[in-house]
């Protein structure tokens, strides 16, 4: 097991070292030649005191004045009073660190033998950077990322594979908790996004093969184009789509090179054979509609009406195991369904009635011969032939996901939980495992407490389930006895 999150040390604490230096450098600079001088003159030795003082003061700054700032928490939340606290911490630790380091240094300068001064001076810096890198990493560092193997049976649900670790954070501005994940087609590793960072994972032997790391504030990372909320991948595992609200970006999966971005965003899915992409075509109305491209050009071929809104965790949206059409319900209180052409763009039939609520998700089954359906805390089971409800399981929470095995006869749902009524009509479980034939409740996972973020995902061979929350994956096989 890794004991050391050497990512975390490049790729935050490093930078913020180098930007205390800077900081540190100037103020010492100016504070510390101040300090030198006047004990220079006071003690009529301004050559042993000047650059002692400097170098003092620099260290004053480092250790006095840059820890407090950057390995606090406080300071990475964000926004104007963020900001304010940072200024009015840096107005009184500042000028306490560079005027103690500064008058500190400017008596060792008079005290210490110039054959001591320089391994003095070595040891000091050594011993500055250590605690600073020390402080920063035991107040901020996450567990580093990694993949524990699992044994035995989880409580009520299935066996466990395993669990992917690491995601947990003790401030709010670096991983961001997880976004979305994604198997590849082979089933074989998994796609797991937080926030503007990418990773893939092998689930056996279970190891982190690539880090795509994402844009840093500074270099002009923006949550509305680089915060990953939905990824697709092709059947051949070599193309990734990711979508976050305000862009699409097609990428090379096994390099995290960026192909193509695409005017769309918040939703993304592939037709069966990879090659025709589907999202949310941005636009200058509160609602957007739905964006047909070609996948190895990135051209917008067609437009359909959806009128979504993206405020919204899911879209009711679906293609057809033949990938020639769409299933959309863009009703907002109604069960409206409408069957789109994907290569025309052209409404093919309307079925349902505008009775009942906003259907929240859809999707249909991998044999195409089931539509399921969820609204007003039902999931609504359809026959695709005759276009009518055939069962509905009632009470089941507002659901956000719908996956099926591949043959069609098993179903996991995963919803936001209890709601806000008295006496309430559901439970706490956040997945839920159903036989689709008869409606039968199989298995439930209960959402661990606290916990509100939740996104499963199942490989296209139905072996293996996985669910995310802010801080880590758990990954189970599916084994269910009907």
């Amino acid at each position: 097991m890794n004991l050391i999150n050497f990512e975390f040390i490049f790729t935050f604490i490093l930078p913020k070292l180098i930007y205390a230096t800077l900081i540190s450098l100037v103020i010492g600079a100016v504070v510390g030649g101040i300090v030198g001088l006047i004990m220079g003159k006071i003690n009529r030795r301004m050559k042993d005191t000047l650059i002692p003082a400097m170098l003092g003061s620099f260290i004053g700054m480092m250790l006095l004045a840059m820890i407090p700032i950057f390995a606090s928490p406080d300071t990475y939340i964000g926004g104007p009073f963020g900001g304010l606290a940072i200024m009015l911490k840096f107005i009184v630790v500042a000028p306490i660190g560079s005027i103690i380091g500064g008058v500190v240094g400017g008596i060792c300068g008079l005290k210490l033998s110039p054959q001591f001064k320089p391994r003095f001076t070595l040891i000091g810096l050594i011993f500055t950077y250590s605690v600073m890198l020390i402080s920063i990493y035991a107040t901020l560092a996450p567990l580093p990322f990694q993949f524990v193997k699992l044994s035995g049976q989880e409580q009520n649900f299935l066996p466990n594979i395993g669990k992917i670790i690491g995601y947990e954070q003790k401030f709010d501005s670096y991983y961001k908790g997880i976004r979305c994940l994604r198997f590849t087609g082979d089933g074989r590793k998994l796609v797991v996004a937080n926030s503007g960072d990418l990773r893939v994972w092998q689930i056996d032997p279970g190891k982190l093969l690539h880090s795509f790391p994402g844009l840093s504030a500074g270099e002009g990372y923006s949550p509305l184009t680089d915060s990953t909320v939905a990824i697709a991948i092709t059947p051949d595992d070599k193309t990734l789509v990711t979508a976050a609200p305000q862009q699409i970006q097609i990428r090379e999966l096994e390099t995290g090179n960026i192909l193509h971005r695409l005017e769309g965003g918040y939703y993304v899915k592939l037709t069966p054979d990879g090659t025709t992409l589907i999202g949310l075509k941005s636009t200058d109305q509160p609602s957007e509609d739905l964006g047909v491209w070609e996948l190895s050009s990135g051209k917008l071929l067609r437009t359909i009406p959806a009128n979504f809104t993206t405020l919204d965790p899911s879209y009711p949206v679906d293609i057809t195991p033949d990938g020639k059409t769409l299933v959309v319900a863009n009703s907002f209180y109604s069960n409206q369904i409408e069957i789109w052409d994907i290569n025309t763009g052209k409404r093919l039939q309307s079925f349902g009635d505008n009775k009942g609520k906003r259907v929240t998700t859809l999707a249909v089954t991998p044999d195409g011969k089931t539509l399921i359906t969820a609204q007003n805390n039902n999931l609504q089971i359809w026959d695709m032939k005759t276009k009518k409800i055939v069962r509905t399981i009632p009470n089941v929470g507002t659901v956000h996901t719908l996956l099926f095995t591949p043959d069609s006869q098993t179903l996991i749902s995963q919803g936001e939980g209890l709601q806000l009524q008295i006496p309430p009509t559901q439970s706490n479980d956040s997945l839920y495992i159903w036989q689709v034939s008869t409606g039968k409740k199989l298995l439930a996972w209960k959402k661990p407490p606290g916990v509100f973020n939740i996104q499963a995902a199942l490989s296209d061979d139905g072996k293996t389930l996985a669910a995310s929350y802010e801080k880590e994956v758990k990954l189970w096989r599916l084994a269910v006895t009907r």
